[in-house]
């Protein structure tokens, strides 16, 4: 027979810990408290002194080793990169290494791929913080080949998964592989700078694609709820289009180039780095002028470099240029030498005035170039405009610097600026069997500026100031001293500077430098 017996006094005794004891147990599980958020602290006393245990509101043990979860067998190199980036607590690290490893498969396979690892507690909450903050990042990677197929490379991270898979619509050649391949650094550099803190742009190594085997290229980034900044970036690479489209909590950067229409327009490798640094001049100046977000007008300057980098001039004709190699320098020269773009940046407007909310500080600046050729081989005409037009707004002290704005009087004195700023550029020439028959360069600039100023909330002046200018210039005056019957004038180092003197005179802007 089995007895069941009390509990006696002695052992109760021993179970119950005494006011020092009780002290030192609180304040331990005050300090995993602090370790824990909102974990609940559960002392089970002990004649030994251990430690007291601590659950998380899910009523899971604190510290627990993560619950770790892979779909499939993770043996081959993509896991292992996988391995090392899943508890990373950054996007940015969640993605190390993980582009170039998936396009570095297409070097010994070219089959379809899937993996994917979760990392929870044992309740099944995220164990990592990105995944515990919310934070999502998805990129996706789509390669065209020239033969009809579609390539997606898509990355994942959401909730504590990381997730990676590679699909083809068709079998891939070796070729086909092989250019893929070549892209897996440029992938990587794309990932790491738009997942990186801040953002930045490294497109060159993507830009580097095989045209002949692989016929777009497109990357897709959206990075969510890591800190402060959401991004989202759209990159489009082809035959015919490349482009840039991004948003962040600073503002939107949008950026198209033509490159599959009027080549001829090219230039050299040294106009248009002549034509690129000009126009980052411009957007310095314009950002200076508007009081724009310096970090979003660098993505911008970055998107407009790396676009804009080329192999050199086209080996098409500009019309009317046939048998007369001096007639297409000379055209050559008066134009870009860039492709025809688009491209615009407009920052996030914010209300800074608490008292004038209407008074926003704002930004918004876009630019562009348009080329129209005619004729043909023998004879034609070349348009080519290049225009900008920036809006602005701003508060600014009385003296020029920062001011810092609230609901009280004493706060309220400062200038606010409105600055309204187009400028114009368009060069026209002709041309009839292997004669120039005009050159002329129109430019124009309307800026009005308006200030408005406060002292301590009392609008004491408002004042508009216009700016307007304008100027033609006969372009073929500056080249007829070289325009003898002796071509021996079209060799000379005089004509060579003229023609650079003629590519610095017809860039945006050139007026007002």
């Amino acid at each position: 027979m089995t007895t069941i017996s009390s509990l006696n006094a002695g052992l109760l005794s021993a179970l119950t810990p005494s006011a020092s004891t009780a002290n030192s147990l609180a304040a331990s599980a005050a300090t995993s408290a602090d370790a824990v958020i909102g974990s609940t602290i559960v002392t089970i006393p002990s004649p030994l002194g251990e430690a007291p245990l601590v659950y998380t509101p899910e009523g899971t043990l604190a510290g627990a080793a993560p619950v770790i979860s892979w779909a499939g067998s993770n043996t081959d190199a993509v896991s292992q990169v996988m391995a090392g980036d899943y508890m990373s607590g950054t996007m940015s690290g969640q993605f190390y290494g993980l582009g170039s490893a998936l396009l570095d498969r297409f070097n010994t396979t070219g089959s379809n791929f899937s993996q994917s690892v979760s990392a929870t507690t044992p309740g099944g909450m995220p164990a990592n913080g990105l995944g515990a903050q919310g934070a999502q990042g998805e990129i996706k990677l789509t390669v065209q080949t020239a033969s009809g197929k579609s390539v997606d490379i898509e990355l994942d991270s959401e909730d504590g998964t990381l997730s990676v898979s590679v699909n083809s619509s068709g079998s891939l050649s070796g070729t086909e592989r092989s250019a893929l391949a070549k892209l897996a650094t440029g992938f990587q550099q794309a990932i790491d700078g738009l997942s990186g803190t801040p953002p930045s742009l490294n497109l060159s190594g993507l830009m580097q694609y095989d045209p002949s085997v692989l016929s777009s290229v497109n990357l897709q980034v959206s990075v969510t709820g890591e800190g402060s900044n959401n991004i989202s970036a759209n990159v489009a690479l082809n035959s015919k289009t490349k482009s840039v489209n991004l948003t962040d909590s600073a503002g939107t950067i949008n950026l198209s180039l033509d490159t599959g229409s009027d080549s001829a327009i090219l230039g050299s490798t040294a106009q248009q780095n002549q034509a690129v640094a000009s126009y980052l001049k411009q957007f310095d100046s314009a950002d200076a002028e508007g009081h724009g977000n310096t970090a979003l007008m660098s993505l911008f300057k970055d998107a407009f470099t790396q676009l804009n980098s080329t192999d050199g001039a086209s080996t098409q004709q500009l019309p009317g240029t046939a048998y007369a190699p001096w007639l297409a320098q000379a055209d050559q020269s008066m134009l870009t030498g860039l492709p025809d773009f688009t491209a615009s940046i407009t920052d996030t407007t914010v209300s800074s005035n608490p008292l004038l909310p209407d008074q926003t500080d704002s930004f918004s600046y876009q630019v562009s170039q348009s080329t129209q050729l005619q004729g043909d081989a023998e004879a034609g005409s070349i348009t080519q405009t290049q225009q900008s037009l920036l809006k602005a707004s701003f508060h600014t002290s009385l003296s020029g610097g920062p001011v810092d704005l609230t609901p009280a009087t004493s706060s309220q004195t400062y200038d606010y600026d409105q600055v309204d700023d187009a400028e114009s550029s368009t060069v026209s020439l002709a041309t009839e069997e292997g004669k120039l028959l005009s050159a002329s360069l129109s430019q124009s600039s309307s800026k009005t500026t308006t200030v408005s100023e406060y002292v301590r909330g009392v609008l004491m002046s408002n004042t508009t100031t216009p700016d307007n200018t304008s100027s033609s210039q006969d372009l073929l005056s500056l080249l007829k001293p070289f325009l003898a019957d002796d071509e021996a004038e079209q060799n000379s180092g005089g004509w060579q500077q003229a023609l650079s003197r003629l590519h610095s005179m017809i860039l945006l802007g050139s007026n007002s430098n």
